[in-house]
């Protein structure tokens, strides 16, 4: 296996957006920690090489963040596997499959910057349960992923870069080149729905920068202030820097 330490990616056949969230400069001039975090789109179409990949990086737990319906769909390659603790915490509770949901439908009639704003609102105890997960997971190499890495992903990574000092623009540039990466997974979903549905298939910078000014808003553009009110610690939101910043 690859890795480019440059952009994080994880080069394992069957997987398209799999990065290490190390490598990034924070406003302070620290450097964020390889083998802690890892981002990705969903490991469910993997060789036995490609496991055993990403279980030598060393991977250790996969945190599932898809619906109960998608996982059951499209189950993780790793779940038999013993060298993988499993957990599926679904972030947003509908099945992104699905674009006859109410939530999706809204999305497609607005932008995907209105869904995260959407689900930092009311999602606060999901978010919780997953950070809460990767805390009593530290000491392994987490891989959290959703179906494309994009969208669920993204913000789960777009808070732990916050919450490192990471400069605004590397996070909205970390999220935006996600699509760079997915455009050969997502393009048959794209071929088979009309054009008004293709911008939740891709990850503009719009929808972040929507996001940090619902931050700025409503958080005092304080992300600490946001993990408060998913009701986390003082103690677990720092426990949850030094997962990245040791």
């Amino acid at each position: 296996m690859n890795l480019d330490e440059k952009t994080g990616r994880l080069l394992i056949e069957g997987l398209h957006n799999t990065r290490d969230l190390g490598g990034m400069t924070t406003k302070d001039g620290k450097t964020t920690a390889f083998h802690r975090l890892v981002r990705s789109d969903a490991p469910d179409h993997l060789s036995d090489t490609a496991i055993a990949e990403l279980a030598s990086y060393p991977v250790g737990t996969v945190i599932d963040l898809r619906s109960e319906d998608e996982a059951e769909n499209h189950p993780d390659s790793i779940l038999k596997d013993p060298r993988f603790t499993y957990y599926n915490i679904p972030l947003l509770r509908i099945n992104a499959d699905d674009i006859n949901d109410g939530v999706i439908v809204d999305t497609i009639n607005t932008s995907l910057g209105h869904l995260y704003v959407w689900m930092f609102e009311n999602c606060k105890p999901y978010f919780a349960e997953v950070l809460r997960t990767i805390l009593k997971e530290q000491g392994k190499t987490v891989l959290f992923h959703c179906a494309h890495g994009k969208d669920r992903t993204g913000l789960i990574t777009a808070i732990f870069y916050l919450l490192c000092g990471v400069e605004r623009n590397k996070v909205i540039e970390n999220y935006s080149v996600s699509y760079e990466y997915v455009k050969d997974l997502v393009a048959p979903l794209i071929e088979k729905t009309s054009p008004n549905v293709h911008h939740i298939y891709k990850s503009d910078a719009s929808n972040m920068e929507m996001l940090l000014k619902h931050l700025d808003d409503k958080y005092n553009g304080d992300i600490r202030n946001f993990l408060t009110a998913c009701e986390l610690t003082d103690s677990e939101i720092d426990g949850l820097k030094k997962i990245l910043l040791p």
